[in-house]
């Protein structure tokens, strides 16, 4: 069996060895009727495991951090449900889920098949526990460019065909529970748990509404920490993690998920033979469900020059090839993520940039400095800077960006001990040295 290493654990490669022309052909086996009745949304995950077992109905979990207003919409719509979810959703054992530190390796393999900058994210199980696939998704433009009712609506199909086909076991591509941890492992049993709490010791309060519950952002930050204190951090990573479909020069349909809309010329795509009209069905030896499981299987590859497997069918056939992707393909805006902008790698400005008066008309750098309510115990407050002021440039850089671009911007090009020159409106110039921490 190929292997390839990827994030510390071994991932098999089927592409060479799977009979995908079966497994991506006509499903059979049928899918059970409808059960009716109201879907129950379970919060206890081994009960739900032990109903799964007893059932032999797959598992649905999903995973929700409540405070955040990310994906708010797209869940209430998932718990109201509807004449096209319902009698989908009915033929799972469905869990819901709002406390990342409930995230069990043995069954959801966080590290590597979860993004965790969102606050929505899905699940696919056997009932045995093993992994199927996963939904969700978002970009730099909003959280519903990437996925929707209809997108979930065939992703559930989809796994419910792959469940109940016959041949499934046969195929051994599902991925066993336990590949990622053997023994009950969870974010607060990782070292960067430890080292988040060390620098951000206010985690630990509970929330006024929710408690104490661990933020899945929060869990990204323990891998960044990791790294930071293994010395193999590489900013690339962070600011490439789950590339788009378009890295590799594909389009997917957002509500089919896998279906193809438009190839970019000399795009590896385009060179592997995929086409206009095609339908994603495997990469990097996984079955793929949906948009978020290709785009998982590209996190998963290295961020230099490398090839990876796929098939996909076209008008009934089934055909395989090999992207080939360059060095420097995982360029993706990333910006966005609370673990880019707000994360635990590179400095602050000392400040949080507000929208200042032209903010947003193409006009230049224009945010002002938010010092909290207290702005006079700001170090930055010494050299003069004040909330009332307009800043125009930063190091010579002017560039209107958004507030979150601008914040990421600054930290990945910026390091402690580095002395700032913020400008302000007039041509007046505050310098500040970035603090070392000990």
């Amino acid at each position: 069996m190929l292997v390839a290493a990827t994030f510390g654990w071994s991932v098999p490669f089927f592409a060479e060895e799977a009979p995908w022309k079966e497994i991506l052909g006509p499903p059979q086996g049928e899918v059970p009727d409808d059960p009716g009745g109201r879907v129950v949304w379970r919060d206890d995950f081994p009960k739900s495991l032990e109903e799964a077992r007893r059932t032999g109905r797959p598992l649905l979990v999903t995973w929700r951090c409540l405070p955040c207003k990310q994906c708010a919409d797209f869940d209430q719509a998932v718990l109201d449900g509807g004449e096209a979810l319902d009698p989908l959703l009915r033929r799972f054992v469905t869990v819901r889920l709002t406390d990342a530190s409930l995230l069990d390796e043995r069954y959801f393999p966080y590290r590597t098949h979860q993004d965790l900058d969102l606050s929505w994210w899905a699940y696919f199980l056997s009932p045995e526990g093993d992994y199927y696939g996963v939904f969700g998704g978002k970009d730099h433009v909003s959280d519903t460019t990437r996925m929707s009712e209809a997108a979930f609506v065939n992703t559930l199909r989809r796994v419910l065909e792959h469940h109940h086909d016959p041949r499934r076991e046969t195929w051994g591509i599902d991925l066993p529970h336990g590949t990622a941890a053997t023994e009950p492992k969870g974010p607060k049993d990782m070292e960067g748990y430890r080292l988040l709490l060390a620098k951000r010791p206010g985690m630990a309060n509970p929330h006024p509404q929710h408690g104490s519950c661990l933020h899945c952002h929060q869990v990204g930050d323990m891998l960044t920490l990791e790294t930071l204190e293994s010395d193999t951090f590489k900013p690339d990573d962070l600011l490439g993690k789950w590339p788009l479909p378009e890295n590799a020069g594909i389009r997917l349909d957002r509500d089919d998920g896998l279906l193809v809309n438009d190839i970019d010329p000399g795009s590896p795509a385009e060179l592997a033979g995929l086409r206009t009209g095609d339908r994603l069905g495997m990469a990097g030896g996984m079955r793929l469900f949906g948009q978020a499981d290709f785009r998982g299987v590209l996190h998963r590859l290295d961020s230099g020059a490398t090839t990876v497997p796929i098939a996909w069918t076209r008008d009934g056939d089934v055909r395989v090839g090999r992207l080939s992707l360059k060095s420097g393909w995982r360029t993706t805006e990333n910006w966005w993520r609370k673990t880019v902008y707000d994360g635990v790698y590179g400095p602050g400005m000392g400040f949080f940039p507000l929208a200042g008066p032209r903010f947003g008309k193409g006009q230049g750098l224009s945010v002002k400095p938010w010092m909290g309510p207290k702005p006079a115990e700001r170090p930055i407050f010494a050299t003069g800077l004040r909330p009332s002021m307009e800043i125009v440039a930063i190091n010579g850089m002017k560039d209107d960006m958004e507030i979150r671009k601008l914040i990421a911007w600054f930290r990945f090009n910026h390091s402690p001990g580095d002395e700032i020159r913020y400008t302000v409106k007039g041509g007046q110039e505050f310098r500040h040295v970035l603090p070392v921490e000990e």
